[in-house]
């Protein structure tokens, strides 16, 4: 299985209109009208990466994964039938809302929502930030990366890599077992956390991440978080692994965001799969 890229995330919310402040106001993305109480986000020229629908709880509601067209897609739900996995094919509304051409979805060992879709409808006009972000790390690299906590990591390392296809980047065992996972260059697109480590038996979205080009944006936006009195759940530092520089925040729905810059970019022709010491070479204070 050929999977491109992280297209999309939905996010569920009980107050969705104080995460579009915070995705507009402090993160810097586009506001766009949605559909059925839906609000986009747009953080390039792709219409929407992040969706925000009103539910009874707050967190990570689905998981968009792009494959190249149609075919790939036919090929994909085949490939997913062999290995037992039930797949459901999206309704015309659901198309409408994700605003691609084809798409499908199915749970994951872990019951998140996984959609493999095809075909992702372009904004209208240039992304224009709702601050001063003049772009975001996306491209063939897709919109980030998705932290999932889960009880069993090792049952979510086999699926997506035997069955969807991605490629082990690195793993870690202290101070929480975790695997880092990618589809393309980016150093990974998904990765699985130890859930019981954050006392926490069921999974759960632990947070996105989103990419500028250079650390003053990054440090501009810590500034304003600090002003706005966001959360700060991580201050400033250097993964170990990805490079990134980087700080986390506590959005209104619970979920986390990573936002950083200067994340390597892995070369499968020469990259070595190693076990991690730890997450940080420095910061990232709790």
């Amino acid at each position: 299985m050929d999977i491109k890229q992280l297209g999309y995330l939905g996010l569920s919310a009980r107050e969705p209109d104080a995460f579009t402040t915070y995705a507009t106001d402090i993160l810097g993305m586009q506001r766009v009208a949605g559909e059925d109480g839906a609000t986009h986000f747009r953080i390039d020229d792709v219409h929407h990466r992040i969706t925000v629908e009103a539910g009874e709880q707050d967190g990570g509601a689905y998981y968009g994964w792009e494959v190249a067209d149609g075919d790939a897609l036919s090929a994909a739900l085949n490939e997913l039938s062999d290995h037992g996995v039930v797949t459901h094919e999206a309704t015309q509304r659901e198309l409408e809302i994700r605003r691609v051409a084809g798409m499908a979805h199915f749970l994951d060992p872990a019951g998140n929502r996984v959609e493999l879709f095809h075909g992702a409808s372009q904004g209208e006009g240039q992304f224009t930030s709702a601050r001063d972000i003049e772009r975001f790390v996306t491209g063939d690299l897709g919109l980030g990366h998705v932290v999932l906590a889960s009880p069993d990591v090792a049952a979510q390392q086999r699926f997506y890599t035997d069955v969807l296809g991605f490629k082990i980047s690195d793993t870690m065992r202290v101070p929480f077992q975790a695997t880092f996972l990618h589809t393309n260059p980016r150093h990974h697109s998904i990765a699985f956390v130890d859930g019981p480590f954050f006392g926490i038996d069921h999974p759960f979205l632990h947070h996105f991440m989103l990419e500028v080009p250079d650390m003053d944006q990054v440090g501009r936006t810590y500034d304003l978080v600090l002003d706005r009195d966001v959360p700060v759940t991580m201050t400033l530092g250097r993964h170990s692994n990805d490079q990134m520089f980087s700080f986390y925040a506590e959005s209104p729905v619970g979920v986390h965001t990573e936002f950083g810059s200067g994340g390597v970019l892995i070369d499968d022709a020469t990259w070595q799969v190693t076990e991690i010491p730890g997450p940080d070479l420095w910061g990232h204070r709790h």
